[in-house]
């Protein structure tokens, strides 16, 4: 069975990427035609489909005919003769969708700059740079989109050439030594775009309430580093957290001084929380507190890895100083407090800390952010670089621990903590 699998695996990797790859030629080649006629082709598409449901609406009985329904009708007419009467339209509405992205993208890139230059760090200008070069091309898009469309499609075309050629080559690595494996497959990995990783976290949370899913453990090894990955249904946190634990200590980096957020509360003071020997303790907590689901996912480390990491740890804690949320600044009255930090204080007893300077000194959702932190103590320590430019999200993380995971890597288990088996873990845990 496993053999099976493992030659399923094997075909589909070549499949999809010559598929890909072909796509990507073909997209490279046909440039504005081919768009031209699939649009053409959406154009006939909505008008027969909102004409079949009119015609569906007046003599079928049998539907609900309401308002809704009418108007879901009237839509699509309207929408295909639109863009039959209007054909640039159709044909600019992606470049400048692209173009808008671009510039959001330039708007997190100067609000890191922002932060790092009160800090004073050098890496401010690289984050200046990608701002203004997403803002340049941002124009292009937006005020020529017919003009630049063939620019566009190239682009959409070589970065399918690319995902198709990773693909193969993981194909060709899959038959390869364990040996040369590990190595090429940490310099070949090609992420997915920021804005599908960002809802990676809820999608898989989805995934597993639907399949009831607990633990799947490849072997019996002990872990040396533990990722946990919160998953969750309610506001900000559908975009998830990450946090680490490293020789029996978590860490937390995030926002938990809630008088310190601006910005529509993406910006605030950096906050690190440690919690020695109470894993449990503090997943419970999570999981009844914010009503999360959590992943874990333990990782072998070698001694060198421990090392880097240990050091870069002590090195991070040079630039902090003590903080205490209400309920530790006053502790007789703790458990009038609301906030996050002050219920996990009187939990788990908790130590926070903030910087006096460094990157970590400014929280920032889209930027310095909790899997910023952690990809900034794993980078090139344990795994190499995930993200050259944009938004490290934990859907980045989850999408790249969950493939390795499932392959001859580091990542050696994957636990899931949900409310329902919170406690038959604990129990296991703790024999």
């Amino acid at each position: 069975m496993l053999v099976k699998k493992k030659q399923i695996k094997l075909i589909n990797n070549l499949l999809a990427g010559i598929g890909i790859i072909t796509l990507g030629i073909i997209i490279v080649i046909g440039s504005t035609s081919m768009y031209t006629k699939i649009v053409n082709l959406f154009v006939y598409v909505f008008i027969i489909y909102g004409i079949s449901k009119l015609i569906n609406f007046i003599l079928n009985k049998k539907i609900i005919r309401n308002s809704q329904t009418l108007f879901s009708v009237i839509i699509n007419i309207l929408l295909g003769i639109v863009m039959l009467l209007f054909p640039k339209i159709p044909l600019s509405i992606l470049p400048i969708i692209f173009s808008i992205y671009l510039f959001f993208n330039s708007i997190v890139k100067f609000i890191n700059y922002y932060i790092l230059k009160e800090v004073n760090l050098k890496s401010r200008f690289k984050s200046l740079f990608f701002s203004l070069f997403f803002l340049i091309f941002s124009f292009f898009f937006l005020l020529y989109p017919i003009e630049e469309l063939d620019l566009f499609i190239m682009i959409i075309g070589i970065y399918c050439l690319i995902l198709g050629i990773n693909k193969v080559l993981e194909f060709v690595t899959d038959l390869l030594s364990e040996k040369f494996k590990l190595e090429i497959r940490r310099k070949l990995k090609i992420t997915l775009p920021a804005f599908y990783e960002a809802f990676m976290p809820l999608n898989e949370l989805n995934l597993i309430n639907k399949n009831k899913l607990k633990e799947d453990n490849k072997n019996s090894e002990k872990s040396d580093l533990l990722v946990f990955i919160h998953l969750s249904n309610y506001g900000f946190n559908k975009f998830g957290h990450m946090d680490i634990m490293f020789e029996d200590k978590i860490y937390s980096y995030g926002n938990y001084d809630p008088s310190s957020l601006k910005l529509f509360n993406t910006i605030g003071d950096g906050v690190l929380f440690t919690i020695k020997n109470q894993k449990l303790k503090y997943i419970k907590f999570c999981i009844e507190t914010s009503k999360k689901t959590i992943i874990e996912y333990g990782i072998k480390l070698t001694e060198k890895e421990k090392n880097n990491i240990r050091n870069r740890l002590n090195k991070i804690i040079e630039y902090t100083y003590k903080w205490e949320p209400n309920a530790e600044h006053d502790k007789k009255n703790k458990f009038k407090y609301k906030e996050y930090a002050s219920k996990l204080y009187v939990k788990t007893k908790a130590n926070f800390y903030k910087f006096k300077t460094s990157e970590y000194k400014k929280y920032f959702v889209l930027g310095t952010n909790c899997s910023y932190f952690t990809d900034q103590l794993l980078r090139n320590y344990v795994f190499d670089v995930l993200k050259l430019v944009g938004i490290i999200s934990p859907g980045t993380y989850l999408e790249y621990l969950d493939e390795n995971y499932r392959k001859n890597s580091k990542v050696i288990s994957k636990k899931i903590y949900t409310k329902e088996n919170i406690g038959e873990l604990c129990v296991e845990d703790k024999k």
